[in-house]
């Protein structure tokens, strides 16, 4: 057990995904959580699109899409009336959609992954505290019926949750503040659904929204909210409740039977003042808890977790820079940041009391049948448009000569370091997303031809790749059209075909080039075929 280099504390989704990251680069792992089994609540439902790219990194999307229900729309109503319907389904990814399932699916996906790479959670199972040094993290930890033990990692991640003891234990700040609007759920067999079953639904009450969405075999979330100072505020709320609401929208004549569940809560958004103290890390609701009316919690926890394992990966080889360990916080400290910003625009748009502001909130609505605002709405909520284009670690901030040098190579307004990497089709015997290529496990060197390509360079540049930096990252050749006749990679790196030139103008190519793309499926740096040097400094800088 001590042999661990990653003490994981806590085994919800976010937990989960980060041993089967830093399982699959080598990382040894140990994971604990303090309940004895799954809570059996359904909790969080909905995998967003760019989650789903990640899981396909890691190798488990095709294992969650079997148990889940694909949504490619939400229709949104004023009342009785749709204004909108915004189209998950023109989002370019291979995952153009959002998917339902409840979250104990999604951890029982991931557990059985584990389990059969011989990483089994250690169920009741708390922590009691730890002490940190130069050398390492000496966890006590306290299971129930055997004798309490201390163990000695390089690292620990807290992955426990709102309530997390990892954060407590640290003393961080976790800002922010209690909303006064009392949210009800249910999940609940609805035979005689009448509305679209494959499509997600929303509609803007007076005070509150109430959100349908299919969880399959027939049951469904219901979400809605009591505004402020309502009667049966704290109290757990009924089928008859739900039906109140319904019955004005006209589907008071649904069956509401056989509920999984019937809950309410207050939610929060707050977040934590630094997702890294030396060698211990916060993720998921341990470093940031929001209001679920954009389903952002466990996605971006999920993204929480493939950010710091490649980190971590290099830190416990000793390779790792303290400026690639505090990236952590900067990127994901920064991303939490947005999305609570769009969470509380989307709240004023629910529940503002002011007229005026409702008036004008519910005008925005009509505005998105224009596709580009459509658009724009959903790249937002999917999170597709993260970026980390002000990292301290992405090219920009690292080699301001290689970042000139690209621009003559590079489109400026497309794939920029530090922006997700885009979903586009690569060929060889048959065709493939570029996201069944990229995996969570090293770095991506995409060494593009262009329409006239030169494949010396080419070769050269996956040969310098391999002999400087082939324990990080693995190479591919891309040919604009066809393959150059001839060409052999010398088994430096798999050969594509971009038969219609639509990934080259993805990655803003305009011609032949390099992109590079890291673990996480972020880009972090462009440069010409003949510019090695930008490897070198990029690498240089993350690692010593």
């Amino acid at each position: 057990m001590s042999a661990a280099e990653v003490l994981i504390v806590g085994a919800g989704p976010v937990g989960l995904c980060l041993a089967l990251a830093l399982d699959q680069q080598g990382v040894r792992v140990r994971i604990i959580d303090k309940e004895p089994s799954f809570s059996g609540e359904s909790k969080a439902v909905t995998l967003q699109p760019r989650t789903l790219e990640i899981f396909q990194t890691l190798g488990v999307a095709d294992r969650l899409m079997k148990d889940g229900v694909v949504n490619r729309v939400m229709n949104m109503h004023v009342g009785r009336k749709r204004v909108t319907v915004l189209r998950y389904d023109r989002l370019e990814s291979a995952f153009a959609f959002y998917l339902h399932l409840h979250q104990g699916q999604t951890e029982r996906a991931l557990v059985q992954v584990l389990a059969d790479r011989g990483i089994t959670v250690e169920r009741s199972t708390a922590l009691e505290g730890f002490r940190q040094d130069a050398a390492g993290v000496t966890a006590r930890l306290a299971r129930t019926g055997s004798a309490p033990e201390e163990v000695t990692v390089p690292y620990l991640v807290g992955c426990d949750g709102g309530h997390s003891r990892v954060r407590a234990v640290l003393d961080l700040a976790f800002s922010g503040a209690r909303h006064d609007d009392n949210w009800i759920m249910t999940d609940v067999r609805i035979p005689n659904m009448s509305l679209a079953r494959d499509e997600r639904h929303g509609f803007i009450l007076d005070r509150f929204p109430f959100v349908v969405l299919n969880l399959g075999n027939d049951y469904y979330r219901l979400i809605a909210a009591r505004p402020p100072g309502s009667p049966l505020a704290g109290q757990v709320p009924t089928l008859e409740e739900f039906r109140e609401i319904m019955t004005p929208l006209g589907l008071g004549h649904w069956r509401l039977e056989e509920p999984l569940w019937l809950t309410h809560y207050h939610p929060s958004q707050r977040l934590v003042s630094h997702y890294r103290v030396g060698r211990v890390f916060v993720a998921g609701d341990a470093a940031h808890v929001n209001t679920p009316i954009a389903a952002q919690g466990l996605n971006t926890g999920v993204l929480d977790a493939v950010n710091l394992a490649w980190k971590l990966r290099l830190a416990v080889r000793g390779k790792a820079s303290t400026a690639l360990l505090d990236s952590y916080h900067a990127e994901r400290h920064a991303a939490a940041v947005t999305m609570f910003a769009q969470n509380d625009r989307l709240t004023t748009l629910v529940f503002g009391t002011n007229p005026l502001l409702r008036f004008l909130a519910r005008k925005q609505l009509h505005l998105l049948n224009i596709p580009a605002l459509n658009l724009k709405n959903v790249l937002g909520t999917s999170q597709l448009d993260l970026h980390y284009r002000h990292s301290p670690v992405v090219q920009p901030a690292l080699d301001a000569s290689g970042t000139r040098a690209a621009r003559a190579a590079f489109a400026p307004g497309r794939a920029q370091p530090g922006d997700r990497a885009p979903h586009c089709v690569l060929h060889a015997e048959r065709s493939t997303p570029l996201y069944e290529v990229l995996r969570a496990t090293h770095h991506t060197l995409l060494i593009l031809g262009g329409e006239t390509p030169d494949p010396a360079r080419m070769r050269a540049m996956a040969e310098h790749a391999r002999a400087k930096h082939g324990e990080w990252l693995t190479s591919h050749f891309v040919f604009h059209g066809q393959i150059a006749p001839g060409f052999d990679g010398g088994g430096l790196g798999t050969t594509w075909r971009d038969v219609d030139g639509k990934a080259h103008r993805a990655l803003g190519a305009k011609g032949a080039g390099c992109v590079l793309i890291r673990p996480d499926a972020y880009i972090a740096a462009r440069f010409p075929l003949d510019a090695s040097g930008s490897l070198d400094t990029y690498f240089n800088a993350l690692l010593h």
